[in-house]
């Protein structure tokens, strides 16, 4: 415990450990509360003046002086306040100073995962506030704009804090203290709002109803406005009824930042100038916009993701992050990155609106008084960014780019120079060893002179310093030195970007600069030692040590492990273009066919190992014959991730094959990109593969591939009609093995539309051609089929029988997804049998290997089975937890369908707890969600039921 203890958080208290209080007088008191509420920092003494006294007397520095010397010795033993220049600066602990306590509350609060333990840190803040600030201490209008940031600084935390409570569920609770904030602060919406909301949540709409009227006529009265939207918006839910419904599940804030890196140095100035103006609290009324801006190789990424890194605590909602490709001929279209955006604020599928202005309209709703900080690397102009910024002034905008952003009304520009001697010296030191660099003085002088203090060449100084110990400074400035070196244009081109490159692409050694070239030539965003190996047709030990040459001459990143393990080396936008340039310059036109020949052989023999871990693309096996897969390439169950870390690659090589490869490509690729969600990206992979193949058979192979992944998505409308005339042109072109396909594919659609004598004549057809072609992933799906065919015809026996033979067909990891279906398919046939436990034991084991294989649409059809079997052994709590939680997972990833029908299991569970009033509600939204004929049917026969005779 310290000795004496203050408070600034209402009258100015200041005591002894003993509990014995210091007796102030008037001036005293003014001189402690100035330094109290600049604790820790310096205080100059024209400032504490002015603080003291608005019009000070002649005599105002000796009286100063002595108030000092009083408050000194009234504060003995302690020695706090002492002389710091032309100032004075008082020091106290964390916990010795009421402010400080709240100060820490508060930040911890912000950190908090768990909403109840966060409000109760924050009312541990709150009760720390007394009154006013310094509301006993005659103080100079100099320190109103302190004592008004405080009095911020406390409403915003005691609206965070209701807003927790609200969060919770404790409507009732805080309508009180809500009460007594907007009488006291009648112009702020946001107290206004969470007032309302706790009323209408309490069931008190008419007194919600009035308080929106009084906040109107408080706004109109006093600043001659209307409410804002989000008041109005609320207004028209309390009359529609809506706003007491549950909010959204809460997750764990996103943290897309990039590493840190390690040997950071310098930059202090830019650091405190971004922080400082980023941090919430500083602009409370407008989003924070910070722009840095400068030439290649400056450093702008490297800074922005360090004063992210220092912003985190202060972003608790998470950090988002976005390379926007602005240096790039092809800058990314704003349309893209939204859709990236709502991708990693977990938006799902077909939720992602189609047009820009949607798109942005709910990324904004999403971050709406969230605190998330968003960086935007490398952006083209401010048009590109302007869609990507949030709408509400908690978050925080980072943005870097090579020249100003001028369509970004708001934004505060970092401009970004090199940095002085003394920083580069320390980032020469960091890479090459401080002694060595210390011990050289002029040496290193000569070098950083040679690379014009730019951070990539003095990087690249140093890198070649530290991978050549036996060198001294002296002879890589020596060599440095001699005309016509490479390096020599780097200190006589000053800030000449191109200069940088093309020095430092000259002193590789020779496999170094084609894998730069090669690299340029392919285009790609990030790449793997074995890409470059690929590209260069050489062993892979030979290309990682290009590559980490490449490294050490800071012409790529390689502070990046992806999620299979591999290291990952990133190009700049423009270094990609300059070694395009070099690639077109150096190399002949039949060397750049054959480095991409290369690469796009590489990527199909990876993808075809990879891909043995995902169902074959529903169509007859491709003819082309893996070739041996060697150990070092996809591992065991390394394959999923080996696939999200190669994505980007494999589509590029989509791209860069020509059209028989790219076909086979695309083709192989899909099963994974639909079991993970990307049907957008497997669709548009192939429809450009068929447009631009020249073959009609091929054509045709594709568009059946393509009109399975709609029928997957139960898109039967576009899928039907289409294999209809993938069949009729099948036959006629007398492939039999892909009528199987489609016959099988269109037996779906006509099971998803109730027509189930249709689809188990169709699959019955396709069986015995499954089975002649030993084919068995066709006959393995078409099998999944016809079980729920069996289903739908209330043939539980057969149904099961077919489920035990898909069984012993799907033990190939291959087919885990279809393993996955017919166990769900055999828990639905025990359960109609009324074997419930039995059921529930195949459902338990559909879900564990749904979340193996990383499937969520499995896991959830199966999750909302088990919440039936709950309901049916009478664990109808239980139930009705499962279900929520079912349709909520459905809702967020965007499939209204499996949402309707999980509602519709909701109001059977809610019918037999003899609550007709909620089953009706929930009816009620499974007809508003599901499209399919016969579950419209079951959910609208319930509805009028239920409004007719309830009992």
């Amino acid at each position: 415990m310290a000795d004496a203890i203050f408070g600034v958080l209402g009258p100015v208290r200041a005591r002894h450990a003993t509990g014995r209080h210091i007796r102030l007088s008037g001036r005293q008191r003014a001189v402690l509360a100035t330094v109290l509420l600049n604790v820790n920092t310096t205080v100059s003494r024209d400032r504490l003046i002015a603080a003291v006294w608005d019009d000070p007397p002649p005599s105002a520095v000796a009286n100063l002086q002595t108030y000092v010397a009083q408050l000194r010795r009234a504060l003995q033993p302690e020695a706090r306040l002492h002389t710091s220049g032309a100032g004075y600066l008082f020091e106290a602990a964390p916990d010795e100073l009421d402010l400080l306590l709240f100060e820490d509350e508060v930040r911890r609060a912000r950190v908090e995962s768990d909403p109840a333990s966060a409000a109760r840190r924050l009312e541990h803040a709150l009760a720390l506030w007394r009154g006013r600030p310094a509301e006993d201490a005659s103080l100079g209008n100099a320190m109103t704009p302190r004592l008004t940031e405080l009095e911020e600084r406390l409403a915003d935390v005691r609206a965070d804090w209701a807003d927790l409570r609200l969060q919770l569920g404790m409507h009732d609770e805080v309508i009180g203290a809500l009460r007594v904030f907007v009488a006291e602060q009648p112009l702020r919406e946001r107290a206004w709002q969470q007032l309302m909301l706790a009323l209408a949540r309490s069931g008190r709409r008419a007194e919600a109803l009035e308080t929106y009227r009084q906040a109107r006529e408080t706004l109109v009265t006093e600043l001659g406005i209307e409410p804002g939207p989000e008041l109005r918006l609320l207004q028209a839910a309390v009359l529609s009824g809506t706003p007491s419904a549950n909010r959204p599940e809460q997750r764990g804030a996103i943290c897309q930042l990039p590493a840190d890196i390690a040997d950071f140095v310098g930059r202090s100035e830019e650091l405190t100038a971004i922080t400082t103006l980023l941090r919430p609290e500083i602009t409370p009324t407008a989003l924070p916009i910070v722009t840095v801006t400068g030439p290649p190789g400056v450093g702008k990424s490297t800074l922005a993701v360090h004063a992210a890194h220092l912003l985190r605590e202060d972003f608790p909602d998470g950090q988002l992050y976005l390379r926007l490709s602005g240096a790039s001929p092809a800058p990314q279209e704003p349309g893209a990155l939204l859709a990236e955006l709502l991708r990693a604020l977990r938006v799902e599928g077909d939720s992602i609106p189609d047009t820009v202005a949607e798109r942005a309209a709910l990324y904004r709703s999403l971050l709406a008084d969230k605190a998330v900080l968003v960086v935007l690397d490398d952006a083209a102009d401010g048009l590109q960014v302007a869609p990507l910024l949030p709408g509400t002034p908690r978050c925080a905008v980072l943005v870097t780019s090579r020249g100003p952003l001028i369509a970004l009304p708001g934004a505060v520009a970092v401009s970004l120079g090199v940095p002085p001697e003394r920083e580069a010296r320390e980032l020469l030191e960091s890479v090459a060893g401080g002694s060595r660099v210390r011990d050289e003085p002029d040496a290193a002088r000569a070098i950083l002179h040679a690379c014009g203090r730019l951070p990539l060449a003095v990087r690249i100084a140093g890198a070649r310093l530290a991978a050549r110990p036996a060198w001294s400074l002296r002879d890589l400035a020596a060599r440095l030195a001699v005309t016509g070196a490479p390096l020599d244009e780097l200190a006589l081109g000053g800030q000449n970007v191109r200069a940088h490159f093309v020095a430092s692409y000259e002193v590789l050694s020779a496999p170094a600069r084609r894998a730069f070239r090669l690299l340029g030539l392919a285009g790609l965003e990030s790449a793997a030692d074995w890409s470059v190996a690929a590209l260069m047709g050489v062993p892979r030990r030979e290309a990682e040590s290009a590559v980490e040459t490449l490294a050490l001459a800071g012409l790529v990143t390689a502070n990046e492990v992806d999620e299979s393990g591999q290291p990952r080396y990133r190009m700049h936008d423009l270094l990609r273009a300059f070694a395009r340039e070099r690639a077109e310059a150096e190399e002949s036109p039949a060397g750049r066919a054959a480095a991409l020949l290369g690469f796009v052989e590489e990527c199909l023999a990876r993808l075809r190992a990879a891909a043995l871990e995902y169902p074959p693309p529903m169509r007859p096996p491709m003819d082309s014959v893996p070739p041996p897969v060697e150990s070092a390439r996809v591992d065991g169950g390394w394959q999923r991730a080996w696939l999200h870390a190669e994505r980007k690659t494999l589509a590029d090589a989509v791209a860069l094959a020509e059209p028989v490869t790219a076909a086979e490509l695309a083709q192989r690729l899909a099963p994974f990109l639909v079991a993970h969600g990307f049907f957008a990206e497997a669709i548009g992979l192939l429809e450009n593969v068929a447009e631009r193949t020249g073959d009609t058979h091929t054509t045709m192979l594709i568009r059946l591939v393509r009109a399975d992944i709609l029928t997957d998505r139960r898109r039967t409308a576009l899928a039907e009609p289409e294999l209809r005339l993938l069949i009729d042109y099948f036959e006629g072109a007398g492939d039999r093995h892909a009528v199987a396909y489609a016959l099988a594919t269109l037996a779906i659609c006509e099971l998803i539309s109730g027509r189930h004598e249709s689809a188990l004549t169709l699959v019955t057809r396709s069986l015995p051609l499954f089975e002649a072609y030993g084919d068995t992933n066709g006959l393995i799906s078409a099998l999944v089929t016809t079980s729920g065919i069996h289903l739908d015809r209330s043939e539980y026996d057969l149904a099961i029988a077919t489920c035990r033979r898909g069984l012993e067909l799907a033990a190939d990891p291959r087919f885990a997804d279809f393993a996955i279906r017919f166990r769900r398919v055999l828990g639905i046939a025990h359960f109609e049998l009324g074997e419930v436990e039995t059921a529930i034991g195949h459902y338990e084991a559909s879900i564990e290997a749904s979340r193996e294989l990383g499937w969520g649409t499995g896991e959830r059809m199966a999750l909302r089975r088990l919440g039936q079997a709950y309901s049916e052994l009478g664990r109808y709590e239980l139930a009705a937890t499962t279900l929520d939680r079912c349709a909520a997972m459905f809702a967020q990833a965007g499939d209204g369908h499996g949402q309707g029908m999980t509602f519709y299991a909701r109001g059977e569970v809610s019918l037999k707890q003899g609550r007709p009033d909620e089953a009706l509600h929930y009816f009620r939204l499974c007809l508003d969600q599901v499209e399919e004929p016969i579950w419209r049917a079951r959910a609208a026969e319930m509805v009028e039921r239920l409004r007719h005779d309830p009992a």
